[in-house]
C-alpha cells in the first residue's frame, strides 16, 4: 500500500489521521485509560438521552374521571359504583408507584 501524501488529504482526513497517530504512540496503560474513559462517556450520554427521551406521565385521579363519567347519560349511580372499583383496581398499581 502506497502512502498517501499529506497535501492530497482533506481537512477531515487530517484530523482522522492526527488522532491515530496519537492513539498508535499510546503506552498499553494509556490506551485503556482512553478506551475505559470513550465508553464510559457513551454510556453516560446513551443514558442521559434515553432519561430525557423517556415520557412524562401524569398523575391520575379516579375521582376526576369518575366525575367526568357522571355526566353520560344511560350511567347511573349502580354502573358508576362499577366503573370506579375496575378502575380502582387496575389503576392501583399506578398510583403506588
Amino acid at each position: 500500500m502506497t502512502k498517501k501524501r499529506n497535501c492530497r488529504r482533506t481537512i477531515d482526513e487530517s484530523i482522522i489521521h492526527e488522532k491515530a497517530v496519537k492513539m498508535r504512540k499510546m503506552t498499553d496503560e494509556q490506551l485503556v485509560h482512553y478506551v475505559e474513559d470513550r465508553v464510559e462517556k457513551a454510556r453516560s450520554e446513551g443514558f442521559n438521552q434515553g432519561k430525557a427521551q423517556t415520557p412524562k406521565y401524569r398523575s391520575i385521579s379516579i375521582e376526576k374521571i369518575i366525575n367526568e363519567i357522571e355526566n353520560v347519560r344511560g350511567i347511573g349511580a349502580t354502573k358508576l359504583a362499577d366503573i370506579q372499583a375496575i378502575l380502582e383496581k387496575h389503576l392501583a398499581v399506578w398510583t403506588n408507584v
